[in-house]
């Protein structure tokens, strides 16, 4: 059995008709100083593609060039937001050359330390972390991460100073909620998660603005945050249930916003069972909504994508303030 010999830069610049610090430049980044023309560059490109040659990514990173990674940290805990957030994210790199490593954990900061550190050790050019709103280790997570210049975050983070994207639904749940009071609906409500979460504190904020726009005021009657999410034994079959019993079976709310498809999924089959209906509208574009014929906002992935993806390759945008509007379109 024979061995193919590993292909060198050197190798790649003889092919090429080029110098060793010329290929290198192209293929694994370096100094400013070395500059190579068109031509150079793709006979460099087409070389290292016929001998396939493989980068040293140590060697570039060596050399001053950017290792052309990303982490990303990302909570198990939400698959159909996070997937399309991830999905949205790979997409962005891709059209930027870069490429992704992705770690999942959920209600673990060691296990958050531990990937973000094997990040580094790859030599990432930076890490996104949409895993860091944990009720009850804000303190633990701030004392690991507080010094950490390389990560930016998916909604604000509690550490001041850092950098993240952010953002708002205000504008769609005004423009929803003007159109259900349009229809004649005055008892509107929500179905959402646990407080304890920021996310879903500001989704609440952000409720009570889109009813006082429009000149009502949220009514805690028609207001439901799903209890025990921490504890996984709890089904959304449980938690609808529960909102059945305690809000929408006693005070027969006349339109509801519900988040995820999931529950709204849930939801309309329980209604049915009870004989009931009450129009909806939700909030992470599932594609459920779309099959149950449910109107539902865009959060815009792909925008939060493109900004968390240029905060981390342009430096210079890393501070600066970044709001993403989710969209509602056609209620």
């Amino acid at each position: 059995m024979t061995h193919r010999n590993k292909i060198t830069l050197a190798d790649v610049a003889r092919l090429a008709k080029v110098s060793c610090s010329a290929a290198g430049k192209v293929l694994n980044g370096g100094s400013d100083s070395i500059r190579v023309g068109e031509s150079a560059r793709l006979r460099i490109l087409q070389a290292a593609k016929e001998l396939d040659y493989v980068p040293n990514m140590a060697a570039s990173i060596l050399a001053g060039g950017d290792s052309r990674l990303i982490g990303i940290l990302l909570d198990s805990g939400y698959s159909y937001r996070y997937q399309c957030l991830l999905r949205a994210i790979e997409k962005a790199c891709a059209t930027q050359g870069v490429r992704i490593l992705t770690s999942f954990t959920h209600d673990n900061i060691q296990n958050l330390e531990d990937s973000y550190r094997m990040f580094q050790r790859y030599g990432v050019t930076g890490v996104i972390c949409a895993a860091h709103d944990y009720p009850g280790m804000k303190e633990d997570f701030r004392r690991r991460f507080e010094h950490a210049q390389d990560i930016v975050y998916m909604e604000k983070p509690d550490i001041p100073d850092r950098p993240y994207v952010t953002t708002d639904r205000t504008a769609a749940l005004t423009k929803m909620i003007a159109g259900a009071k349009a229809k004649g609906c005055r008892k509107i409500g929500m179905l959402s998660g646990n407080r304890i979460w920021q996310t879903e504190r500001m989704l609440w904020d952000e409720f009570h603005a889109a009813m006082k726009a429009n000149g009502l005021e949220a009514n805690p009657d028609y207001l439901f945050e799903y209890q025990n999410e921490m504890n996984e034994v709890c089904t959304i079959r449980q938690q609808i249930d529960e909102a059945c019993e305690k809000m929408i079976l006693p005070n027969r709310p006349d339109f509801l916003f519900v988040d995820d498809g999931e529950h709204a999924a849930v939801l309309l089959d329980r209604m049915h069972h009870h004989g009931i209906h009450i129009p909806l509208c939700g909030g992470d574009a599932n594609s459920l909504f779309a099959a149950l014929e449910i109107p539902s906002f865009d959060p815009c992935y792909d925008k939060i994508a493109d900004g968390l993806l240029s905060k981390i390759l342009d430096p210079s945008l890393r501070y600066t303030p970044l709001t993403i509007e989710a969209t509602a379109g056609e209620l």
